[in-house]
């Protein structure tokens, strides 16, 4: 079997769909189910693509010494083993997606992601992900798609409601063309801050989140890696991945909480993009305490680059382990 050949003739019969445009978009929509079973391959790859680095993630030892006995994934490995694929569901109701028809992007506006349970090397995840709704705000447009996932039992492993801008809609241009001012940071108290995290985004970094993390083929254009197609866009230029700023969050969280503090039934980690994150951003991650009781921590976090501008905010809720 030519893979290769396999491979340009799907693509071929996709790019020959027509696109998938707001008026053809329905709730409902859905692509087909999609099973992978993880390695520690898989884990290590996402870790690199993060650039996050904890053993427990990675090395045998220190995982069988830390609490869970084993390695785990980290929180947002939950993207690249259960995949948000807005694209299948289009295909699925026989349209192209716009970028891979090289139209226009739609893209990333925010994600909130909740997990049930730690994801180990060895699991069989099989997810669905379909389009819950289409909203419209103050001139704007917004696809709401959602991903559940669950294990080869059927018990649910995580869910995330991935929410896209569909730039056809009036004034989200001018929003997102808006002259870009320094941000103060925001006041915290010691006692509420959580320690930063800081990250230098390149194009490297871009691609290789992309090559690293991805279990399908992609067919057609994007704004992370096109750059002649990413001017076209609402952004102008390459960006990273919504879901990368995401994984930052809970980075973040991880440093202040240990891992566990997301993996437990109600926690849950927000991520809303106000601005693209672009190749040459040193990006710092801010967090604060915002409320606390006996099990879990309210938590409020800010991304700035060096320019003193918001990138976008964040926020969670932490579990903490049982006294």
């Amino acid at each position: 079997m030519n893979t290769d050949v396999d491979q340009d003739h799907a693509a071929s019969r996709i790019l020959a769909l027509p696109t998938y445009h707001w008026d053809v978009a329905a709730s409902g929509d859905e692509a087909a189910a999609f099973t992978h079973t993880v390695s520690e391959n898989d884990i290590a790859a996402y870790c690199e693509a993060v650039r996050n680095y904890n053993p427990l993630y990675r090395d045998r030892a220190a995982a069988r010494a830390g609490p869970f006995g084993r390695i785990v994934a980290p929180p947002a490995f939950a993207f690249m083993v259960a995949p948000h694929r807005r694209n299948e569901a289009m295909h699925a109701k026989g349209f192209a997606a716009p970028e891979e028809k090289g139209e226009y992007q739609t893209p990333y506006a925010k994600c909130e992601l909740r997990l049930f349970r730690p994801i180990h090397a060895g699991d069989t995840v099989i997810s669905r992900t379909f389009l819950e709704d289409k909203l419209e705000r103050r001139g704007k447009r917004f696809a709401q798609w959602r991903t559940q996932a669950s294990d080869a039992a059927g018990e649910i492993v995580l869910d995330y409601v991935y929410t896209t801008i569909w730039p056809d809609g009036p004034g989200v241009a001018a929003k997102l063309q808006a002259a870009a001012a320094a941000d103060p940071l925001p006041e915290i108290d010691p006692h509420d801050a959580l320690a930063p995290v800081t990250k230098h985004e390149t194009q490297e970094a871009i691609d290789r989140y992309a090559t690293l993390t991805r279990l399908t083929p992609r067919i057609g254009t994007n704004l992370h890696q096109d750059a002649e197609f990413a001017r076209r866009t609402l952004f102008g230029g390459t960006a990273n991945t919504g879901v990368a700023s995401l994984a930052y969050c809970a980075e973040l969280l991880e440093q202040a909480y240990g891992p566990a503090a997301l993996l437990r039934p109600g926690a849950r980690v927000e991520y809303k993009g106000i601005r693209p994150v672009r190749a040459g951003d040193q990006i710092v991650l801010r967090g604060r305490v915002t409320a606390r009781d006996t099990h879990s921590h309210q938590v409020e976090i800010w991304l700035h680059a060096q320019d003193g501008v918001l990138r976008g905010v964040g926020s969670a809720t932490v579990i903490l382990a049982p006294r």
